[in-house]
């Protein structure tokens, strides 16, 4: 914590948000032995208690390293649905550039992700200056407004979300009390316990 940093601002857009800016992912082994911390585990710890992951990268210089696909695998773990890539600086690439880029994200986030639905991925400049390439300028703007859409929608979405999850945590409850119940009423009063249990517990997949 002797780096941490707070800072405040009067955007309308944080009256109920909080973003948090984790320190970059380094690519270098020596650059990472002198972390004194399990950068994966306080990523992980962020990740866990966010409603909306965004992981971000420069389209000039795409670089996934070791150390951020394993900080990915480890965030990712019941955060899938949280997830979304941000391809930044977009303008500073040529149009042949941006595609190819785009493409090798899209290949990579599948890789890592190791599934057939893809990660939605924002692409743009984000930042107040001119764009350096506006050949795609209205593909810029439309991402970011929708980006900018599906933060002022999160808090609502975020309570859907832990709605839904309160609800698949009582059905999993109510699968559990049936298959004890089940358990229990299979289960001789008397004698033959042990037996029954063991023959029980080996047709599991059965009950």
């Amino acid at each position: 914590l002797n780096h941490f940093v707070g800072s405040a601002s009067t955007s309308p857009l944080l009256k109920r948000l909080t973003f948090i800016d984790t320190p970059g992912v380094l690519s270098g082994e020596k650059q990472r032995l002198n972390r004194t911390y399990d950068f994966g585990q306080v990523a992980k710890w962020f990740a866990d208690r966010s409603d909306l992951i965004l992981l971000l990268f420069d389209a000039h210089k795409l670089d996934i390293s070791d150390e951020f696909k394993h900080v990915i695998d480890v965030i990712r773990h019941h955060n899938d649905d949280k997830i979304r890539c941000v391809l930044n600086k977009a303008d500073c690439v040529t149009r042949e550039q941006l595609v190819r880029v785009y493409g090798s994200l899209m290949w990579s986030m599948g890789k890592i992700f190791d599934s057939p639905e893809v990660v939605r991925v924002y692409t743009g400049s984000y930042w107040n200056g001119n764009l350096i390439n506006n050949d795609f300028e209205k593909m810029f703007t439309k991402d970011e407004k929708l980006l900018v859409r599906e933060l002022i929608d999160l808090p609502r979405c975020a309570a859907e979300r832990k709605v839904n999850q309160m609800v698949n945590r009582i059905r999993l409850v109510k699968v559990h009390i049936c298959i004890l119940g089940t358990i229990r009423n299979m289960t001789p009063r008397f004698f033959g316990k042990k037996r029954s249990r063991e023959q029980i517990l080996a047709e599991m997949d059965v009950i």
